[in-house]
């Protein structure tokens, strides 16, 4: 008799999107099929992510769309990170957001203040971005105004090709006025983690997140005290992860390879 034997040890499964679960719109082979016996298993399956261009809304219509029905909940994205940030820490302080109108919409929901000349300036991934945003950020900038960031990833994967991301932006501005974030919200850093905390009640080592990429996704894992496997359908090869000197618990061709087959 065949069975399939899960093969990680845990109670929740933080999965990233781009590179892990599909690239661009094109779903990666078999991880539909891996998601749902999770389910069927009673694993708790959320999905972290970066991509601040979007709200949960289309994450949820996209991965549904996919074959994998999805509930708000179980979306949790970098600019809800920047958010509880910025009420936690920064209280009534105002900001210019870097972003696509979906991501200001999100912002402006969640009551922050949004002005031209802010105390703060929020870069996000913006996918509608214009000479004029970078000009007036970079003004800002110079003028000493803090500067903070959703999340530090160089490019977004796509299957037509990679697009410039966050990081790609911050290394704009550390040229042009010299400054760099004070905060990065995103994996692989503790805002993000926060976030996880306040959502599920699952002990840190009982969570693996699982990602393609080493300084985002595995070392959000490795730094959190969660369990971190890398998938190497994304971003990282295994030439990079050996240069890399990064350990992850684990590390797969895919997603599904979470499931071993096994004989009884």
């Amino acid at each position: 008799m065949v069975d399939q034997k899960l093969i990680v040890d845990a109670d929740l499964f933080l999965f990233d999107l781009d590179g892990t679960i599909y690239l661009g719109d094109k779903v990666i082979p078999g991880a539909i099929e891996t998601l749902k016996k999770l389910t069927a298993l009673g694993k708790k399956v959320c999905f972290l992510t970066n991509n601040s261009s979007k709200d949960k809304t289309e994450y949820v219509k996209k991965i549904t769309d996919m074959g994998y029905p999805v509930d708000l909940f179980q979306i949790v994205t970098s600019t809800m990170a920047a958010i509880q940030y910025l009420h936690t820490r920064k209280p009534g302080k105002s900001v210019y957001p870097i972003g696509t109108p979906t991501f200001v919409k999100e912002l402006e929901k969640a009551h922050i203040k949004i002005e031209e000349d802010a105390d703060i300036v929020l870069l996000a991934f913006d996918t509608t971005l214009t000479y004029d945003k970078l000009w007036k950020a970079n003004i800002l900038l110079e003028k000493g105004k803090e500067f903070i960031a959703t999340h530090p990833d160089l490019v977004c994967p796509h299957e037509h090709g990679d697009m410039p991301d966050v990081g790609a932006m911050i290394a704009l501005f550390e040229t042009s006025s010299g400054r760099s974030p004070s905060v990065i919200c995103g994996k692989p850093h503790s805002p993000m983690a926060e976030i996880i905390s306040s959502l599920f009640y699952v002990e840190k080592p009982r969570i693996a997140m699982i990602g393609d990429r080493l300084y985002t996704d595995i070392l959000f894992g490795i730094n959190n005290g969660m369990q971190s496997i890398l998938v190497l359908s994304g971003e990282t090869t295994k030439e990079m992860l050996d240069a890399s000197g990064i350990k992850p618990t684990y590390v797969f061709d895919s997603i599904v390879n979470l499931f071993e087959t096994v004989t009884n």
